[in-house]
């Protein structure tokens, strides 16, 4: 199969393109920034250069593919655009030049789905984005992850810092999953009926274990200073007040996730606490660019 990715040079969309290639899909990959493949570039097959965001740049992009797998999102400050432009806006391009193309599948990686988040701006854009494909009339999945591992990096960041601080009495819990093990999902639902998916890890863990992960990871012992949750939660309140979308609208979404039950079912195979583990290995992985999405 022939399977155009949008968001391959982000964590995820990066995880997709070597599960795709490691079961012998040919990979056309979107990139703005083509350089930014180097680490893939031997999974991926073709490169279409284009802004996700512009939809004349994305003119063709499907063509002579059999499906698509977006994990676009905005991630980090995301150049001044917000996250109507591209969760929302960069999709509904993707999916005009699926539909225009006539591909037969379209899977979008989106955001788990927890009573806390919904009212926030980037889920907000997400959702709209949902259903305007379930609207679409293509054959499509929409994937709804949990946290990914890479998200926690933070914590192994503060640990090696010698302290790490929670929020509340650090019980607020969340079930990460893997990037590969949602890649490995995505992949999967090109061949499947299956319209929805929910991911999430194996684990369901405390903010205050995965603070003790971190240091078992590191042999060192734990030092945990908790923070009272209101702090946060003034802090939010201001920060909606005093920035413009584009800032707040990445921000609140992670903060919010610190003081509050964020589960999914468990879906994933791999634990939190073997990552940790390779990534504090003298050679071994990274904890580098995690981010709930991807940007295209």
């Amino acid at each position: 199969m022939k399977v155009f990715v949008a968001g391959s040079t982000g964590y995820l969309g990066s995880h997709v393109v070597r599960e795709l290639k490691g079961h012998g899909h040919h990979v056309r990959a979107l990139a703005r920034d083509p350089a930014k493949l180097a680490p893939i570039r031997n999974a991926v097959d073709e490169v279409f250069t284009a802004d996700a965001t512009d939809p004349a740049a994305l003119a063709g992009c499907c063509d002579g593919v059999d499906a698509i797998v977006s994990t676009v999102g905005l991630v980090g400050k995301g150049g001044g655009r917000t996250c109507w432009d591209v969760d929302y806006g960069a999709n509904r391009n993707l999916l005009a030049e699926a539909v225009r193309a006539g591909l037969g599948k379209f899977v979008y990686c989106s955001v788990v789905r927890a009573p806390a988040l919904e009212k926030l701006p980037l889920v907000r854009a997400k959702r709209a984005f949902e259903q305007r494909l379930r609207d679409s009339g293509i054959a499509h999945t929409i994937l709804f992850p949990n946290g990914f591992f890479a998200d926690f990096d933070t914590y192994l960041g503060m640990a090696r810092k010698g302290r790490v601080y929670v929020f509340g009495n650090g019980g607020f819990r969340i079930n990460p999953i893997d990037g590969a093990d949602v890649a490995a999902a995505a992949v999967d639902a090109l061949t499947t009926d299956v319209t929805e998916v929910e991911l999430g890890g194996p684990d369901v863990l405390s903010h205050e274990r995965i603070a003790r992960e971190a240091f078992a990871a590191l042999g060192t012992d734990p030092r945990i200073t908790r923070i009272p949750a209101w702090l946060l939660t003034a802090s939010l309140a201001v920060l909606r007040r005093v920035t413009p979308l584009r800032v707040h609208g990445t921000a609140e979404f992670p903060l919010t996730v610190l003081t509050h039950d964020v589960l999914a079912p468990p879906a994933g195979q791999r634990h939190l606490d073997d990552y940790f583990r390779q990534a504090a290995a003298p050679a071994g992985g990274r904890a580098g660019d995690g981010g709930w999405a991807s940007v295209a």
